[in-house]
């Protein structure tokens, strides 16, 4: 079952392949200027939204049918190159502009013999992009 996507990346669970993020966090706000007044409180003026921003992580293990390294590798090429994507959870993407990928840090929790990367957690840093 397709859970959403992102740079090419479905999010899947089935009997042959787990991909799902995890700990999904995002925020929003508002760009606010302040003007100084002589002998007086200053003044707060809006100024525009704040891009959306996400962050979450994503476990990549051979035992659930993905290639760790490969996946990796795409990822830290895509913040490398500046690739943007719509980040799709469910059936609707969650801004109505694609992200961003600002950074990618990853943790190896399990290599084998050989050097054979078989579990990574990467968790992604993502942005509007406009």
């Amino acid at each position: 079952m397709a859970l959403g996507s992102y740079l090419g990346m479905v999010f899947t669970v089935s009997n042959r392949r787990i991909l799902t993020p995890s700990g999904l966090k995002g925020s929003t706000g508002g760009e606010w200027a302040v003007h100084d007044v002589i002998g007086r409180k200053s003044r707060s003026q809006f100024v525009a939204p704040k891009l959306k921003s996400y962050q979450f992580d994503i476990l990549l293990r051979a035992q659930d049918g993905v290639n760790p390294r490969s996946t990796l590798r795409h990822l830290q090429m895509a913040a490398e190159n500046g690739y943007v994507d719509w980040f799709i959870i469910g059936s609707a993407p969650l801004s109505p502009y694609p992200f961003k990928l600002v950074s990618v840090s990853d943790s190896w929790d399990a290599v084998i013999s050989g050097g054979a990367l078989v579990e990574c957690k990467v968790s992604l840093n993502i942005e509007e992009y406009l």
